[in-house]
């Protein structure tokens, strides 16, 4: 990890300026500075840094969907079910809504501090989790854990960009994106297993001591690159200026307006309700207002309209997000098809989840190790988009009767198509972007792959829902999307009479496959982003 490469020189050295502009400092940016040269950590130190990122990216992507399994368990202690939507939602909520924050304060302030800050603000919201005495509560505590995530999430892409050189990033992005999309489809599995042995609080109680570690790790074995002129010459107040306040206070209600909205829509209340236009409306005007005052402060917004501008940047928007979304869509409701469907135990299930897991983290790591060795990421994002709706597809063709090896290889196709081209749009935005802008296109990157699950997980749960209802009406009569939500599947499959329930397992299995059907459209609309993607050698000199 010795290599150096002249692509992220600007990091290090930039000539002094009697203005704060970002365009200016782009322009200002000398690549071919030789005393620029970077110093990137090597041996023992640079893989413990390494393990450390890993660590702290294994337990947020476990905590973004570790209570799904748990929830039986919290509402039993809580003795409501009201919240229930919320303690997935709270964490994905602000772990979209902070991801630009974040993204503007690592190229303001030390990036070490911020990310220390990021996981000791992680394990508050662990140990608020852990000690919950109320639903609220323990909703507090997953807000908390989810804005901590967002900063520990573009810390660990941030630290990455000062500890490897640019022609071998895309096998380390692929290694830390195995590591958290790995953590996340894996989190249902560990969280049942932990409820179950030690009960649901040790899903967070286990976060306390590794995240110690971890973080004690991190102080001692990273240290700050050196800042521009410009960075160092801003006060704590110009700073604070350049965060652009106002734009955030815009953007997290707007995202909260978005999020109830579609959680409620088509299942607590019908899409005509005002309640429910009422929110869509919230959120139009917000971020409106939003958008707006990004054009009004120009270079100094929290997204400055160049960076969405980047026809790398909407590309790579376009395919995390779809590509995200059809992986979550998929791994979201297969324990349901495992456990209802083919009456597998919880154990079983996690186990059938096995092939989705290999297949993802062989894609991610193939292509890591293909982008470093070719040069191109492009190839492998197309390949990406060729592969997801094929694989999507045929898990639609699923059924009471579908055989173990046909899930086996499905799901590992499914998994592999997902990960081929997963982290391309990461290592465009690095290729092509001056080094003024890649902590801020990283940024629109994560948020991305974040607000993509966010917002069309609540659509799969709306088509899956009146889907059912609407299939189960014969077998269950005045069953209706809000009872569905308030049973739960068990209690339903319980409630069909014995005669009927094939009946019952039938509508509930064409219910799901019907629901996979989003996934094919969006693995189909990844197409546009990767074939929008700008075609850059990581090998050359970023220009």
């Amino acid at each position: 990890m010795a290599t150096t490469t002249p692509e992220i020189r600007s990091l290090e050295n930039e000539p002094r300026k009697s203005t704060t502009s970002t365009a200016q400092l782009v322009e200002a940016l000398d690549i071919d500075s030789p005393a620029a040269e970077p110093n990137y950590p090597t041996g023992t130190k640079f893989w413990f840094t390494i393990i450390a990122l890993s660590v702290v990216l294994t337990l947020g992507g476990l905590d973004t969907n570790i209570v799904a399994t748990a929830v039986p368990s919290i509402t039993n202690d809580f003795h409501t079910v009201a919240d229930v939507g919320w303690y997935a939602s709270a964490f994905r909520l602000c772990c979209c809504a902070f991801q630009f924050g974040f993204a503007k304060m690592y190229k303001l302030f030390s990036i070490k501090i911020i990310f220390l800050l990021s996981n000791v603000i992680f394990l508050v919201g662990s140990l608020l989790c852990a000690t919950a005495a109320s639903s609220m509560m323990f909703v507090v505590g997953r807000a908390v854990t989810g804005l901590a995530f967002s900063g520990q999430l573009a810390g660990c892409f941030t630290v990455l960009l000062h500890i490897v050189p640019l022609d071998r990033r895309p096998m380390f992005l692929g290694l830390m994106a195995s590591v958290d999309m790995t953590a996340a489809i894996a989190a249902p599995v560990v969280g049942g297993a932990l409820t179950q042995s030690l009960g649901w609080r040790w899903c967070f109680w286990i976060n306390l001591p590794i995240g110690a570690l971890s973080l004690t790790a991190l102080f001692f074995l990273f240290s700050d690159p050196p800042k521009t002129h410009q960075e160092d010459n801003l006060t704590v107040t110009q700073k604070i200026r350049e965060l652009d306040l106002v734009s955030n206070c815009l953007f997290i209600p707007a995202l909260t307006a978005l999020f109830i909205a579609l959680s409620w829509a088509g299942t607590k209340y019908p899409w005509s309700d005002a309640k429910v236009i009422a929110l869509f409306v919230v959120f139009g005007v917000l971020f409106g207002a939003f958008v707006f005052n990004q054009y009004r402060r120009g270079d100094s917004a929290v997204l400055p309209f160049r960076i969405i501008r980047d026809r790398n940047v909407i590309a790579g928007f376009i395919y995390t997000a779809c590509t995200n979304s059809m992986i979550n869509v998929l791994d979201w409701y297969l324990p349901t098809y495992y456990q209802i469907v083919l009456s597998r135990t919880t154990g079983e299930s996690g186990y059938l989840m096995t092939p989705l897991l290999v297949g993802n983290m062989l894609g991610l790591m193939l292509q890591g190790i293909g982008t470093t060795t070719l040069g191109y990421y492009a190839p492998f994002m197309i390949l990406g988009s060729i592969c997801m709706p094929i694989a999507a597809g045929l898990m639609t063709t699923y059924s009471l009767h579908t055989s173990l090896i046909q899930i086996i290889l499905y799901s590992w196709f499914a998994g592999f198509s997902g990960g081929i081209g997963f982290q391309g749009p990461q290592a465009a935005v690095q290729t092509t972007m001056s080094a003024a802008d890649v902590n801020l296109a990283i940024g629109v990157i994560l948020f991305s792959q974040s607000l993509g699950p966010a917002v069309f997980l609540p659509v799969a749960q709306v088509i899956f829902t009146n889907l059912l209802a609407g299939r189960l009406q014969s077998v269950v009569p005045g069953l209706t999307p809000k009872k569905i939500e308030e049973l739960g599947l068990g209690d339903i499959k319980d409630l069909a009479p014995v005669d009927m329930l094939d009946k019952a397992l039938g509508a509930m299995n064409t219910s799901l496959t019907r629901t996979w059907y989003l996934s094919v459209a969006l693995g189909c609309t990844t197409i546009v982003g990767s074939l929008l993607v700008e075609w850059r050698s990581v090998k050359k000199k970023q220009s």
